[in-house]
């Protein structure tokens, strides 16, 4: 009899034990459940859309903004509109959990709104250094739950920008980055700007480097400079060749003298700050290289 008590009793005090253990496991293991399987991201931005696809977050993108072109799969999602022109009834509809957004977004009335319909908002500042955009990748990783993710796409982007090769010290070359040509002028691309950091990536100095941003240049102060090489980014041309962009009343007079060296380049490759950034310098080397 006494047997069948201890017997009992010690059964009852492993069903015990085991229940502790599970009461005290429980916590850990709902811990280590990916957050991000249940999330509907909404993105506004192309660099940041473009990061998220590259951290693996496909499956969680329920729509994206009209900036977002890259990957190509990005084409097949519904669109909310441009990011600095969004509406709350256009975003709801898609029934987000989190907003990730390029700073800039807006307007911001529609972004309290959001808030305060529990969508989760985040904003990214716009990266214009190679710290900036690892800084980017690790703050979209941190907040999709994606940190290990973030950290093979930093050691990526690194170690493809440690193989290229600066131009060298007496290259000629002159490159200019247009944002637009047209009878209304020409805007050039400055300090603080993708392509201004693509050209000190590659050891070129930018012609323009004493601007900030994107401003209008006269034609004279480009006809001084003389470039040898003129980019554009390809939405910006309003669908013309690069010999019909030389005939434009800006570029006229330029190409005569140098000839029709301009290169009609990807928007968001050149414009946008993303894990591209090696493919972007690498197509500039190409460009420059006489």
């Amino acid at each position: 009899m006494k047997n069948g008590k201890l017997i009992f009793t010690t059964h009852i005090l492993v069903s015990l034990l085991m229940l502790s253990l599970f009461t005290i496991a429980s916590p850990i293991a709902q811990s280590q459940t990916p957050l991000s399987k249940d999330m509907r991201i909404v993105s506004a931005g192309g660099s940041v859309t473009e990061i998220l696809y590259a951290l693996g977050m496909k499956p969680q993108i329920v729509a994206v903004d009209t900036s977002s072109m890259y990957p190509q799969s990005v084409s097949t999602l519904p669109k909310i509109g441009y990011y600095r022109q969004l509406s709350v009834e256009g975003v709801l509809a898609m029934r987000p959990t989190h907003l990730y957004a390029a700073l800039g977004v807006g307007p911001e009335q529609v972004l309290a709104q959001l808030r305060n319909a529990g969508v989760k908002v985040h904003v990214f500042e716009q990266a214009r250094t190679v710290t900036g955009l690892i800084k980017q990748i690790r703050e979209i990783g941190e907040h999709t739950n994606a940190s290990e993710e973030a950290e093979r796409l930093v050691l990526t982007v690194n170690n493809q920008l440690s193989t290229i090769k600066k131009l060298s010290a007496h290259h000629q070359q002159r490159a200019v980055f247009l944002m637009s040509a047209s009878e209304r002028g020409i805007m050039a691309a400055g300090r603080n700007t993708v392509p201004n950091l693509i050209m000190d990536i590659v050891g070129l100095r930018n012609p323009y480097d004493n601007i900030e941003g994107f401003k209008p240049v006269s034609i004279e102060s480009f006809l001084a400079i003389a470039p040898t090489q003129v980019l554009i980014a390809a939405h910006r041309t309003g669908g013309l060749s690069a010999q019909e962009m030389c005939q434009q009343p800006a570029l006229a007079q330029w190409a005569s003298m140098q000839g029709c060296n301009l290169h009609i380049v990807d928007a968001l490759l050149f414009l946008g700050l993303t894990p591209r950034l090696p493919e972007a310098v690498a197509q500039f080397t190409s460009i420059v290289e006489p």
